[in-house]
């Protein structure tokens, strides 16, 4: 996996670790916010793999409620198709038994899921859609003769208004699985950043973990992917890249970027709609209070 160290982030973590290690303030006395910002350089946070795509664990994570996610439960990540035999095995050894996959019928037909492929006893989870349907908007936008990084940037954070929506067969299931115990699960898209990073923003919130840190868990990808670098890679078989990898750069930076305007405005999308983030996943995921529950229960501890 393509990981890089996260300067940014170890400056801004550093005087927050110093202060926790203090008497005055352990992990127990800090708050959530605080907490979790030390939870997001955790060493355990990325899961090293050779051809992993943003491969991560949802553990660590103090809720407002003072609970924390459980680590190695539930993981987020990109595609599956790099993953080696020793990516495969570590896996196993994490006892992945649920592989939820948000990617469309030509993206998992170009870049086939290795771990399910490896192991017949997983609960394999797709949809029948195709990627096309998705993306008519940006590709008028990037090819148009008035495109710009700005038009891009302001695409996507439109785009991520409607995202949940058009997506609320993938996190309905997955948020099923969850109910059901079906754990430790997968769930990805290709980039692993905005319908996996969607996916993972709703679920955080439903834990009741703060919206900084939800914030700051979607936009961690831009410091552990080269986007770049994946996208001219894989541009042969993977029919999402393929044109973008012929683009100016400049232009198709905004679409790959981590950019935390974008989950911010599908979640404040949702709620000028329904009222709550939390009402969307009732009214329209179908998580009831008695699988929101069952979900916390095997999601989170005690502290």
């Amino acid at each position: 996996m393509r990981k890089i160290a996260l300067p940014l982030a170890a400056l801004f973590l550093l005087p927050a670790c110093e202060q926790a290690a203090t008497p005055e303030a352990t992990a127990e006395t800090l708050s959530p916010v605080a907490a979790n910002e030390i939870a997001l350089a955790d060493a355990r946070r990325v899961l090293d793999l050779e051809g992993g795509v943003n491969f991560r664990d949802l553990g660590g994570y103090r809720t407002d409620d003072g609970r924390i996610t459980k680590w190695e439960t539930v993981y987020r990540s990109g595609s599956p198709a790099g993953l080696t035999d020793a990516d495969v095995a570590e896996l196993k050894r994490r006892g992945i038994r649920t592989f939820c996959d948000f990617r469309a019928n030509d993206e998992r037909e170009a870049e086939p899921n290795r771990f399910v492929e490896a192991n017949s006893d997983v609960e394999y989870w797709t949809r029948n859609y195709s990627s096309e349907s998705a993306s008519g908007d940006l590709s008028a936008v990037l090819g148009g003769e008035d495109a710009s990084p700005e038009k891009t940037r302001a695409t996507m954070i439109a785009m991520y208004r409607d995202l949940p929506e058009a997506n609320a067969d993938s996190y309905r299931a997955m948020f099923r699985f969850l109910a059901e115990g079906a754990t430790p699960l997968t769930f990805n898209c290709t980039a692993g950043k905005d319908r996996a990073g969607t996916g993972a923003a709703l679920l955080l919130t439903l834990l009741g973990v703060p919206r900084e840190t939800v914030v700051a868990d979607y936009a961690m990808s831009d410091d552990i992917v080269d986007y770049r670098a994946q996208m001219q890679e894989t541009a042969a078989k993977n029919p999402a890249y393929a044109a973008l990898a012929q683009m100016p750069w400049e232009l198709v930076a905004p679409l790959v970027a981590s950019d935390p305007a974008y989950i911010k405005s599908a979640l404040a999308a949702l709620e000028e709609k329904y009222g709550s983030v939390d009402a969307f996943i009732e009214q329209e995921l179908g998580v009831t209070p008695e699988m929101k529950a069952k979900i916390r229960a095997n999601m989170t501890e005690t502290v």
